[in-house]
C-alpha cells in the first residue's frame, strides 16, 4: 500500500479511514486533503494539506501517493444545490483527473446506496447490477448517481488506473453526527402511512475494513458495503425510542416542501421516497471476496441511538432533550398542526372538485 492520498480527510469517515492506516505497518504517509484539518486526531503518519477539490489543482499531491481515495462530498441537505453540485459532481471529476495525470496506481471512490435511488420497481434487495437511478428532489442521491453515470465511461478510457467504488448504506458508529441522525433525534420521527420500507446501515469500521480490503486485494468494479440482512421500520423505530405519526404520502411531500421552504425542515422533499420505497442492497459480491461485517444492522443502530438518545433536533438545531421538553413538544405540535392543516387542505379541495 505505501502511500496514500485521501481527499475529505477531515470528515466522518476520513478520520476512521486515517486512524486504521496509522496502525499499518505497510503504510508509509498519509497525504490528507480538506479545508480543514482532523479534529482531534493524532496521526503521525498524516501530511495535510488545506485543499478545495473545487479549485484545487491536486496532481502534484497525487504523485506522491499510489493509492487515492475520495471522499469529499456535501452529505447534509443546502438550499444552494448549485454549490453542492460543484463540491459532489464537480469536484469530484477534477479529483479523477488528478488522479490519472498524476499516474495513481489505484482509485477509490466512496459512492452510495442512495446512488441507486427510492423507487418502487426496487430489486429487493439492490445488486451492483441494479439500476443507479437517484432520487428526485435529494441532491445527495441524485450526485452520487450522476457521478458514478461519468466515472465508468471515463475509466474504460484510463485502463493504465485501477477502480474501486464502494456502495456503502447509511453509516453509523462513533461520533457520527448528520441530517440523517438527527433524523432519528425529532420529537417525533415522520413516517409515511402504508409504507414501511426497510432499513440498513453499516458501521463506519466495517466501511473502514472494506476499504483497506479492496486496496489490499486489488478489487476492481463496485461494491455494496452493508451489514447483512435489513430491519422493519418497526424495529428502526422500537430501538429508536421515538414516538412516531404516520401520515399521507402526499401530505408527508407537501409538507417535507412547506418546512424546507420556510427553512425549519433539514430533510429535501426528496427524502420521502426513502420512507416509501425500498432501497436496501446485497453485500454479498463484497462477502464474496472474504469481507465480513464485524456488526449487524442492529448493533449500529443500538450505538447511535445510545449517543443520540439524549438529544433533540429541530429544524437543524440540536440540543440536549432533558432541557427543552417544553420546546421539542412545541416543534412537534407545530409539525402536527401543519399536517393536520394540510390534510385539511387537500379534503377540501377534492369536496370542491367533486362539485
Amino acid at each position: 500500500m505505501t502511500t496514500v492520498a485521501i481527499t475529505g480527510v477531515g470528515g466522518y469517515i476520513g478520520r476512521h479511514l486515517v486512524a486504521a492506516l496509522e496502525r499499518r505497518d505497510d503504510v508509509e504517509r498519509v497525504h490528507g486533503l480538506d479545508l480543514d484539518a482532523p479534529r482531534g486526531l493524532k496521526a503521525s503518519k498524516l501530511a495535510f494539506r488545506r485543499a478545495d477539490v473545487r479549485d484545487a489543482d491536486l496532481t502534484d499531491t497525487f504523485r506522491h501517493a499510489d493509492v487515492v481515495v475520495h471522499l469529499a462530498f456535501a452529505l447534509d441537505p443546502s438550499h444552494d444545490e448549485r454549490a453542492m453540485r460543484a463540491v459532489n459532481v464537480d469536484g469530484s471529476r477534477r479529483v479523477f483527473e488528478a488522479a490519472a495525470r498524476a499516474g495513481v496506481r489505484r482509485l477509490v471512490y466512496v459512492s452510495s446506496v442512495a446512488a441507486y435511488g427510492a423507487h418502487a420497481d426496487n430489486d429487493l434487495p439492490l445488486t451492483e447490477d441494479s439500476p443507479l437511478r437517484g432520487t428526485p428532489d435529494f441532491p445527495y442521491a441524485e450526485h452520487k448517481a450522476q457521478v458514478e453515470a461519468w466515472l465508468w465511461p471515463w475509466a474504460q478510457a484510463h485502463p493504465e488506473l485501477s477502480l474501486s467504488v464502494l456502495r456503502p448504506a447509511i453509516v453509523l458508529g462513533p461520533g457520527v453526527d448528520n441530517f440523517l441522525t438527527r433524523l432519528f433525534e425529532s420529537p417525533r420521527v415522520t413516517l409515511v402511512r402504508g409504507h414501511k420500507p426497510p432499513l440498513q446501515f453499516v458501521h463506519v469500521e466495517d466501511l473502514v475494513a472494506a476499504l483497506l480490503h479492496v486496496i489490499d486485494r486489488d478489487l476492481d468494479g463496485a461494491y455494496n458495503v452493508a451489514a447483512e440482512g435489513w430491519l422493519s421500520m418497526d424495529e428502526v423505530t422500537a430501538i429508536v425510542g421515538r414516538r412516531t405519526v404516520a401520515v399521507p404520502e402526499e401530505v408527508a411531500i407537501s409538507l417535507a416542501e412547506r418546512l424546507w421552504r420556510l427553512g425549519i425542515g433539514e430533510q429535501p422533499p426528496g427524502m420521502v421516497a426513502h420512507l416509501v420505497h425500498p432501497w436496501v442492497a446485497s453485500p454479498a459480491k463484497l462477502v464474496g471476496t472474504g469481507w465480513r461485517p464485524r456488526h449487524s444492522n442492529r448493533d449500529a443502530l443500538d450505538e447511535m441511538v445510545r449517543e443520540h438518545g439524549p438529544f433533540v433536533a429541530v429544524g437543524g438545531l440540536r440540543t440536549q432533550r432533558r432541557t427543552v421538553r417544553s420546546a421539542s413538544l412545541a416543534a412537534a405540535g407545530m409539525v402536527g398542526v401543519l399536517a393536520t392543516r394540510e390534510v385539511r387542505r387537500r379534503q377540501q379541495h377534492r369536496r370542491r372538485l367533486e362539485r
